[in-house]
């Protein structure tokens, strides 16, 4: 049995982007949860919300491709459809990346 290999000094822990699945520091990411005994999901911008989450770059582009390909309800291990319209929301606060 081989033991995980190190992370790079300074990185931190990466995740994987659900939207276009390029790995980042956990920090350049955004967590997305689902609350609880719902199907709602919101932003978790203090990253501490209890429960499953999924991790999007703060780009819309990421957003879009996470919910055409359905990955939100995925990786959040959700029963049933996704109510995203709170995370729509807080990706139309943030300003345009052209």
């Amino acid at each position: 049995m081989t033991s995980p290999s190190p992370q790079p000094p300074g990185q931190g822990q990466v995740r994987t982007c659900v939207g276009c699945r390029a790995k980042a520091p956990r920090s350049a990411l955004v967590r997305v949860v689902l609350v609880p005994h719902t199907q709602r999901a919101v932003v978790d911008e203090r990253t501490d919300a209890p429960g499953r989450g999924a991790w999007l770059h703060a780009d819309r582009a990421c957003l879009d491709r996470a919910e055409r390909r359905r990955a939100l309800p995925r990786a959040l291990r959700s029963a049933g459809p996704v109510d995203l319209t709170a995370v729509t929301e807080w990706f139309s606060t943030l300003p345009s990346q052209t």
